[in-house]
């Protein structure tokens, strides 16, 4: 007598991906991109893992953003920007929505640096990201409001703390850095904000520059 042959079961079809505008698909990719980079090394935030968390398809990474190294430009960028800027529209904007769930904003910081860092050596440009640089130092810079303190001193100030919190997302990394040294670094920062004038007056930053001497 034959064997009775076995019916095999019918393997379960994956669940399809809801169809998405391109405001949501979009919003839904950046926020993932940028929760991923404060979680992980840029080079392990893949088109893959990236579709996955926003629950889209992976070809709407090239169709909306052109590129994943475009995709994280526009991510870190948003999201950090988006701790400075606020709407004034009774609309919710991308920025809002792209930081929606959000983070610690040190934390931020540092993959904002270690991300800058990674699409330098992917080969963007770093006019890439000059105009949102200037325009996080200028909205740090109107908050500077001690009378006491010239333009010189605090924008001086502005860039030494900015060069502390992004040159200690890389030397953390490699020097194993404790938790407890970061938060002393952060307090240094706190503490030279706090006491520009005399650190003004001891660095002569409240003088006019010398003057060059004119090559004979």
């Amino acid at each position: 007598m034959a064997p009775v042959s076995k019916k095999k079961n019918s393997p379960v079809p994956a669940p399809k991906k809801p169809r998405l505008s391109q405001a949501e698909a979009t919003v839904r990719m950046l926020n993932a991109t940028s929760q991923l980079l404060v979680e992980n090394v840029p080079g392990e935030v893949t088109v893959a893992r990236i579709c996955e968390k926003a629950g889209v398809h992976t070809d709407y990474v090239v169709r909306y953003f052109g590129s994943r190294e475009e995709l994280l430009c526009q991510a870190i960028e948003s999201a950090f920007q988006g701790v400075f800027l606020r709407t004034t529209s009774d609309e919710t904007s991308r920025l809002e929505l792209a930081i929606g769930d959000y983070l610690d904003i040190v934390k931020l910081r540092e993959a904002r640096a270690r991300t800058i860092t990674y699409l330098l050596g992917c080969g963007v440009s770093a006019d890439r990201f000059k105009s949102s640089q200037k325009l996080v130092l200028e909205s740090v810079f109107s908050q500077s409001n001690n009378p006491n303190v010239d333009d010189r001193t605090k924008w001086n100030l502005i860039l030494a703390g900015s060069l502390i919190i992004q040159g200690m997302s890389t030397f953390a990394e490699v020097n194993d850095m404790t938790e407890q040294q970061k938060q002393d670094m952060l307090a240094f920062i706190g503490y030279i904000s706090q006491n520009a004038e005399p650190v003004q007056a001891a660095l002569g930053w409240d003088q006019p520059a010398p003057k060059k001497k004119a090559k004979k």
